[in-house]
């Protein structure tokens, strides 16, 4: 009897474990969707783009401008995060007439401003061996002088699975 009374309470605990796990994760997932949002930007330049590593995750930064509406635009920095057999968004074509639609979610973690940027990126390239890297800017970018901004901009992550479309779509938006 006393054995029959343990392995329900043990099934009865499992199931109790099972359930709230899943429970939990559902809530999870739906809360992390809920932080996702479409935006559509313009690559203005390749902030970072590390050496690519074929065992783990590698990632871009962007200087981007975020579409607001049709005469509203601001620059933000945008994190593309991609594993070894996905594309690079730079391989899709540094133009800033395409406009991209990507799936971001915004992370507060890492706003900064261009001038962090630019000192973080110096910092990094302290070895002899190597020289600081400036900006490379897309082609037929209007915005050529990204070292006067000081604004802090909002950093936004996207994987290549969150990837939508570009469309070549002309600016008609005059330089800043």
């Amino acid at each position: 009897m006393k054995a029959i009374r343990s392995f329900l309470l043990s099934c009865c605990g499992v199931a109790c474990v099972v359930f709230g796990a899943t429970l939990a994760a559902s809530g999870q997932s739906g809360w992390f969707d809920a932080r996702r949002e479409t935006i559509e930007v313009r690559l203005i330049a390749v902030a970072a783009a590390y050496p690519r590593s074929s065992f783990f995750a590698n990632d871009e930064v962007f200087i981007a401008e975020q579409q607001l509406a049709k005469d509203e635009s601001r620059f933000i920095k945008l994190v593309y995060d991609f594993l070894p057999y996905q594309s690079p968004l730079s391989s899709f074509g540094l133009d800033y007439s395409l406009l991209y639609t990507v799936n971001a979610v915004r992370d507060t973690g890492c706003d900064e401003t261009l001038w962090e940027m630019r000192s973080a990126l110096e910092q990094q390239h302290q070895q002899p061996e190597q020289q600081p890297s400036n900006w490379r800017y897309a082609l037929e970018s209007p915005i050529v002088d990204l070292d006067r901004r000081q604004a802090r901009l909002r950093c936004y992550r996207t994987t290549s699975d969150d990837y939508g479309k570009a469309l070549h779509r002309p600016s008609d938006e005059v330089s800043y």
